[in-house]
């Protein structure tokens, strides 16, 4: 098989499975099937037919995949066609998105205009559901899928494909890609997400995009999107992005109230007991975002956390160590400035010149 009978290989076995999910008299062979169809798209692609499809390592079958089905649109109506038998499985909606998201967003009448909103809502519906499997996971599976709906349609700048969804798909499609922005995109992405975030009411047809306008949207959706992480990596991955927010001139301006809802969730994740009993990295991660995004009232915070501490007895051995640690830091900075101070002092008074001048004195 070659680089074009390959895809089309795979979607006949999709079709097959699917049809037998349809045949199933009984709902529980029906999801059976579907996990199953689920498992196969989301697999990595073996070695031999890397080879002849010329894709890089890790690559999964749905990459392969939704490319094919967004060219052959019969294949795609087909696809849907099953799919509308089998919307009440679990399993319906993230295959869906996986595999026709690239053609539903695409092409502005894929699968009728008169129901672009319901497909468009089980795509969106379906993406999120992968994503958060991701996040609780601590894994990449899906980010294929993140980065088409980022770069190729909110980001893009041709806004048509994002302008022709209905409003209330629209907003859902831009309110999954800012909360999962920070987890699946580059650190410095957020600061560029910032800037270029568009609102779900803004339109080319209605004024355009003006850069900025989506940050207090971003900032509601990642606080969100905190408040219902409980992965120790994923955490840490989503914090390590956030603190660059701090280069963004975008932040500054943003509602207070947003700031504030923020602020509270990053001082919530700094805490080692319930209700949520984080480990202590992500409390120490939440620290060092919460100081560099909001550095007023810094020590206060630290003193109040430092004073909570002795309610949890089981944290006071941590306490005197970070403390240890803070001193140990803090006098190795002093020694360091005055350190550098005097060899600076030193540097000044270059013994050839004092020299001299006391030679043309004499």
């Amino acid at each position: 098989m070659d680089a074009v009978t390959i895809p089309a290989r795979l979607s006949e076995e999709v079709f097959r499975k699917l049809r037998l999910a349809i045949d199933a008299e009984a709902k529980d062979d029906r999801e059976i099937v579907c996990s199953e169809v689920f498992a196969d798209v989301t697999g990595t692609v073996d070695e031999r037919a890397q080879d002849k499809l010329k894709t890089k390592t890790g690559t999964r079958f749905y990459e392969v995949l939704a490319p094919y089905f967004n060219q052959n649109v019969q294949a795609a109506d087909d696809l849907l066609h099953v799919c509308r038998r089998l919307w009440g499985q679990p399993y319906i909606a993230p295959i869906y998105a996986l595999l026709l998201s690239q053609w539903l967003l695409t092409h502005p009448d894929a699968g009728g205009k008169e129901q672009r909103q319901k497909h468009s809502n089980v795509l969106i519906s379906g993406a999120r559901q992968l994503f958060w499997g991701d996040v609780h996971s601590t894994t990449d599976h899906f980010k294929a899928l993140f980065s088409f709906l980022s770069a190729e349609v909110v980001f893009c700048q041709n806004r048509s494909r994002l302008d022709t969804l209905p409003t209330q798909s629209r907003a859902a499609l831009i309110s999954v890609v800012a909360c999962f922005l920070p987890y699946y995109d580059e650190p410095e992405g957020l600061c560029t997400a910032l800037e270029c975030m568009p609102v779900p009411d803004a339109t080319v047809q209605n004024g355009g995009h003006v850069p900025g306008e989506g940050a207090d949207f971003v900032l509601t959706e990642v606080t969100d999107t905190l408040q219902k992480m409980k992965a120790e990596g994923s955490l840490l991955r989503y914090l390590s992005a956030l603190m660059t927010m701090k280069y963004s001139p975008y932040m500054p301006p943003t509602k207070k109230i947003t700031k504030l809802r923020l602020q509270a969730e990053l001082y919530s994740l700094t805490s080692a007991g319930g209700p949520r009993y984080l480990p202590r990295s992500v409390n120490q991660a939440a620290f060092q975002a919460l100081d560099s995004l909001f550095p007023y009232g810094r020590r206060s915070r630290r003193i109040i956390n430092v004073a909570f501490r002795f309610l949890h007895p089981s944290e006071w051995g941590w306490a005197i160590v970070d403390a240890y640690k803070s001193g140990v830091d803090a006098i190795r900075a002093w020694v360091q400035f005055w350190w550098n101070s005097t060899c600076a002092a030193f540097s000044r008074l270059n013994p050839f010149r004092r020299s001299r001048w006391r030679y043309k004195r004499q």
